[in-house]
């Protein structure tokens, strides 16, 4: 799209009072359907190289169909590496919390708003330079969203309501292991309403 997301992030942190902690929310429609047809190959995606989830027919429609999708993803994650060159540029990279996530599973049959693998299963990357110690982890514990929210309330140092069904995810961020950390954490709840 048009929608210069990195640029409307530069003017929000030349904007915003220094002395204040910030939340900034980049969300983007891009990987929504529709997809302008044939736009991944025309924009240098190798259709050969395109992985089609097995449990979609891998044909040359959906080939396109999933490059054109990449395109769209390639598009947001352009955007994002302008925003955390911003956040480094101003100095605020390394006290700044980035979660980069999905709200729901890739638009294509089976996925999202399925509970199959597809539709529950979003990308969750977490970078805190200055809170985390570890980077390069890849953590296979089974976390929702609604963690997010403990999260953030105890990097601020602020309690956790004992109401609160979801937990932190602290824990798991101030660990140094990779893969299962939590055992506890050995399954997550998902429906379809």
């Amino acid at each position: 799209s048009n929608k210069d997301y990195a640029g409307n992030f530069k003017q929000f942190l030349s904007q915003r009072d220094a002395d204040k902690p910030f939340v900034f929310w980049f969300g983007a429609h891009e990987a929504h359907r529709s997809f302008e047809f044939g736009s991944g190959a025309k924009n240098g995606i190798d259709l050969e190289k395109v992985t089609v989830p097995g449990f979609l027919p891998n044909t040359d429609l959906t080939r396109e169909d999933v490059a054109d999708y990449g395109l769209e993803i390639e598009w947001f994650d352009s955007h994002l590496g302008k925003m955390i060159e911003s956040l480094r540029d101003s100095g605020e990279l390394e006290n700044t919390i980035i979660v980069v996530t999905a709200d729901n599973g890739m638009a294509f049959p089976r996925a999202k708003a399925n509970n199959y693998e597809y539709g529950a299963h979003m990308p969750l990357i977490i970078s805190w330079t200055k809170g985390i110690s570890t980077v390069d982890r890849k953590v296979d514990d089974f976390v929702s969203l609604i963690d997010l929210a403990p999260t953030f309330l105890e990097a601020a140092g602020v309690s956790i309501p004992k109401e609160m069904s979801a937990k932190s995810l602290m824990p798991i961020l101030k660990s140094n292991k990779s893969g299962q950390v939590d055992s506890k954490r050995s399954f997550i709840l998902s429906g379809r309403e």
